[in-house]
């Protein structure tokens, strides 16, 4: 749903985790890493989504993802953009519903995220369980904003951002996009019990 500047830069694993959530009538979400298994699952999760979905996530006439894209989703040099999957578990059944990616300034102490979900799974809290694990993770990594930008007339990802508290500001760079900014708080700022980041957001997602 957003970030075009974030295809094209290195990108390898990180936080190897998985995020296990409730998603209701019965089924699991798992949150987790982009694994060499996967490739062929994401092209088909990319390929499924309307042009206009695409047209959002990558800012542009994009039909597929890339050799190159998935190679380095799949492990390219370097250390500063993750990809993430989103699966509906059902029984033994696991189906890719959305990915993410999030790249690390930690110079700036800031994370830019990007991401889409099948039209099909839209408004059952997966976006937003999306980028509550790429918060937390972020927010162990010392960063202080989670920011992304998407186009002025993507009113699922602004109503996501609404969600999740994320401020949505002017874009400086092109009228056509607007900035959406959320402040992160770390675990030893924030002192609640000893809880990381990552356990107050899943304790909060579990209570809803």
């Amino acid at each position: 749903m957003t970030a075009a500047s974030i295809i094209g830069a290195p990108a390898r694993p990180f936080q190897p985790r998985t995020d296990r959530l409730r998603l209701g009538a019965g089924l699991a979400l798992d949150i987790r890493p982009l694994t060499a298994a996967d490739a062929g699952t994401l092209q088909d999760h990319v390929r499924a989504l309307s042009a206009r979905s695409r047209h959002n996530r990558y800012l542009g006439g994009v039909n597929e993802l890339s050799r190159t894209e998935i190679d380095r989703l799949l492990g390219g040099a370097g250390d500063t953009v993750f990809p993430l999957v989103a699966d509906v578990l059902d029984g033994e059944r696991r189906t890719m519903v959305g990915e993410a990616v999030y790249a690390i300034d930690r110079a700036a102490g800031a994370v830019e995220f990007a991401l889409s979900v099948n039209e099909d799974w839209q408004g059952r809290g997966i976006g937003t369980a999306l980028l509550d694990s790429i918060a937390c993770r972020a927010a162990e990594t010392s960063a202080r904003l989670l920011h992304g930008e998407t186009l002025r007339g993507n009113a699922p990802m602004l109503a996501l951002a609404g969600k999740v508290g994320a401020a949505v500001r002017h874009h400086r760079g092109d009228p056509r996009l607007v900035r959406m900014e959320r402040e992160l708080v770390s675990a030893a700022v924030a002192n609640v019990r000893d809880l990381t980041p990552c356990e107050r957001l899943d304790l909060r997602r579990l209570a809803a």
